[in-house]
């Protein structure tokens, strides 16, 4: 009996302040509000990646290099879509920057609670990835 394949569907940030975050992940990533109750937003991604935005408050801690998930990556398959990305990006961080590496051009920002975000172009459905970036690591 063969098994059926489970997919990474969604992700869950916990945020200090959830209308911030709401508007951040709409304006930035076209995400749409599907739910919202209380302190928590269920965000709809293009291409339907669901993003669970709970609020914790400014005193919750976000520690970065421990284990566990530290941040999301984005693709997006066009040259114009990505520099459209950064501009916006750079618009409400002035810390975003660029790079170049195995014929993969990354993006990266972070989100109103300074969770760090990498954007890559093209998508790796496009370009299949053929070495690490090692600002990954950082």
């Amino acid at each position: 009996m063969a098994l059926e394949q489970a997919t990474v569907a969604s992700a869950v940030i916990s945020v200090a302040d959830l209308d911030r975050s709401v508007d951040f992940y709409r304006d930035v990533f076209e995400c749409e509000v599907s739910l919202r109750e209380g302190e928590a937003a269920l965000m709809l991604a293009p291409g339907g990646f669901q993003l669970y935005l709970i609020e914790k408050g400014s005193r919750a801690q976000h520690p970065s290099g421990g284990i566990g998930v530290q941040y999301l990556m984005w693709a997006i398959d066009s040259p114009a879509g990505l520099a459209g990305l950064e501009q916006s990006l750079h618009a409400r961080d002035r810390h975003t920057h660029a790079h170049t590496r195995g014929g993969v051009r990354f993006v990266e920002s972070q989100d109103p609670d300074g969770i760090r975000l990498v954007i890559a172009q093209p998508s790796p459905d496009e370009r299949p990835r053929s070495m690490l970036d090692l600002l990954l690591y950082l």
